[in-house]
């Protein structure tokens, strides 16, 4: 069986009934799994990585959510410079930066973000 999948499944689940505690802890397990088993570039670490990061922002865990976002910029910044996904992780590490008072680092993820958007 894919433990990591089953481990998305019920994180998502968790998601919808409104119980992000439950959630977030489900998605961590996943994303440790999913580390384990897959390259960290896989399409599922991604897509992990980016689940949590939304959840821990909704969350007001806003650094901990940047450090993924960070995570997930290096890494796609590898695969995929100028993609949707790119600016989109961008435009959420300067949504943490704003809640955590960083409004130069705001700035510059912003900019990257337009600057992406703007070549797709």
């Amino acid at each position: 069986p894919d433990i990591g999948m089953t481990l998305w499944n019920l994180g998502n689940a968790y998601v919808k009934a409104k119980n992000v505690v439950k959630a977030t802890k489900l998605f961590r397990e996943c994303l440790s799994v999913r580390e384990k088993r897959l390259h960290a570039t896989h399409p599922d670490v991604i897509a992990v990585l980016q689940g949590l990061s939304s959840i821990l922002f909704d969350q007001e865990l806003y650094a901990e959510s940047f450090q993924l976002n960070r995570r997930l910029h290096n890494i796609l910044k590898a695969l995929r410079p100028l993609s949707e996904d790119m600016a989109t992780v961008c435009h959420s590490m300067g949504m943490c930066c704003l809640e955590i008072g960083q409004l130069d680092a705001a700035e510059e993820a912003f900019t990257e973000s337009v600057r992406i958007e703007s070549a797709l």
